[in-house]
């Protein structure tokens, strides 16, 4: 279930390589860039199985890199992590 604001915005291109999707991270973050992950025919089919909710997205796309992943499911990269997270302790 998508909640206003606190949920990733998407929209899909079909193109020459299959599809690319493209994902604004929740508005409750903040004004954040729209990223995007192009993804094979094949790929894209798997998504849309873990879009509704038949599987695990790691199990779905294992192809993908963990990154190319979070950036599907939250439209984060690993840098807006990084600064949404702060940086680590490192007295830890």
């Amino acid at each position: 279930m998508d909640i206003n604001g606190f949920t990733p915005s998407r929209r899909v291109e079909k193109n020459d390589k299959g599809y690319t999707v493209y994902v604004r991270p929740p508005q409750i973050i903040g004004t954040m860039p729209e990223v995007s992950v192009t993804l094979t025919i094949g790929q894209y089919g798997r998504y849309l199985l873990w879009r509704d909710g038949a599987q695990l997205i790691q199990d779905a796309l294992p192809d993908l890199s963990p990154s190319e992943r979070e950036m599907l499911m939250t439209g984060l990269t690993d840098e807006d992590f990084a600064k949404l997270a702060g940086e680590p302790d490192e007295a830890a």
